[in-house]
């Protein structure tokens, strides 16, 4: 959107004779930002209708291989508490396995599970699924600013959840008040009005279809006033200058004039909507590993979405393999006996390697 701008200081750079002053320099890296920013959320527009064929073609089977998996350790597990004798911590960590493996199977809709959970658990499992969804329920509502007197008043989970989002909607909206705000209080020439306002109206008025000529110029007059609008009303600043070059009414020679003040000015707005933009590139991504039970350590782009599908098929063909020769394993009681050793002393270093790394991070 923001091509034929740059392209227009493109040519004004190239005319000038000068060093750009601060003020033209921060504009135009502005203006770098929003256009790559704008290539993102396009590129998560392109990439996701790719990823979700891929993801079911490619990885859908997987998982559904490693639910039959799954069923069959946690057959397995339970077969073996009954039949082979194990010391007490060697139980306990059996118990704690055949537990995780089913939550997520039985939360799935597998309620043939439940007995064997409720053997391996202190709480059956709609007990803990109770307990667990009050405690999320209390925890959202916190993060989301409701206090425990709001929470309190809603009776479900769909309840809690459509207050958080009007509560983070509010939040939104007073940031934006607030940002708004801090923009009007910020010095402005006293000749210059608001460019978002000076711009709409120098435009509508060129544009205006009681100008045209012919009814094919009505047409286009009626489309141009249309876009004109629709950038006005999301305060578009590029978008307006966008159609100011498409009509013929800013060059190069123009963009070349524009004051440092009027930069100040443009560069505020254009400050807003990066921010905008990049609210809105944080709500994809996280929608996106929400869908699909994603934790990404650092920034997720969309043209990673190949490699970080491939990287989950090799761990998912990974995670099969192994799993096969675990029940293979399982078969056999003194194999089974060093397997589970070998899994406790696994998690118990892990648990070490973690704690040493928190408590390091905590010291810096």
């Amino acid at each position: 959107m923001t091509g034929a701008l740059q392209r227009l200081r493109a040519d004004a750079q190239a005319s000038a004779q000068v060093l750009a002053s601060p003020a033209r320099r921060r504009f135009d890296k502005l203006l770098r930002q929003l256009e790559q920013r704008r290539a993102e959320l396009h590129a998560w527009a392109e990439a996701i209708p790719r990823w979700q064929q891929r993801h079911h073609e490619q990885l859908q089977p997987l998982l559904e291989q490693r639910k039959a998996l799954d069923l069959a350790m946690i057959e397995l597990l339970d077969g073996n508490a009954a039949r082979i004798k194990l010391g007490k911590a060697d139980r306990a960590y059996l118990s704690e396995l055949v537990c995780d493996l089913a939550e997520p199977l039985i939360a799935s809709g597998r309620d043939q599970l439940k007995p064997i959970f409720d053997r391996h658990s202190e709480l059956g499992y709609d007990e803990e699924a109770l307990a667990a969804e009050e405690m999320l329920k209390y925890a959202l509502g916190a993060a989301c600013g409701l206090d425990f007197g709001e929470i309190d008043e809603l009776d479900s989970q769909e309840a809690l959840f459509e207050k958080a989002q009007e509560r983070l909607r509010q939040q939104d909206e007073h940031a934006r008040q607030r940002d708004a705000r801090r923009r009007a209080r910020g010095k402005q020439a006293a000749f210059e009005p608001p460019p978002l306002r000076e711009l709409y109206r120098k435009l509508a008025a060129y544009l205006h279809p009681d100008r045209a000529q012919d009814s094919s110029d009505v047409e286009r007059r009626t489309r141009l006033m249309q876009c004109l609008n629709a950038a006005y009303k999301a305060n578009d600043l590029i978008g307006l200058l966008e159609l100011q070059a498409e009509i013929g009414l800013l060059d190069a020679a123009g963009v070349d004039a524009w004051s440092d003040a009027r930069l100040a000015q443009y560069s505020r707005e254009l400050t807003q909507q990066c921010k905008d933009i990049e609210r809105e590139l944080l709500r994809a991504e996280m929608a996106f590993c929400e869908d699909y039970g994603l934790e990404p350590a650092t920034r997720l782009r969309p043209q990673h979405l190949d490699k970080l599908l491939a990287r989950l098929k090799r761990q998912l063909e990974g995670e099969l393999a192994a799993m096969r020769r675990d029940l293979r394993m399982f078969e056999q009681p003194q194999a089974f006996k060093c397997w589970l050793k070998a899994q406790r002393q696994l998690e118990w270093e892990r648990d070490r390697f973690e704690q040493a790394f928190d408590d390091r991070s905590f010291f810096r």
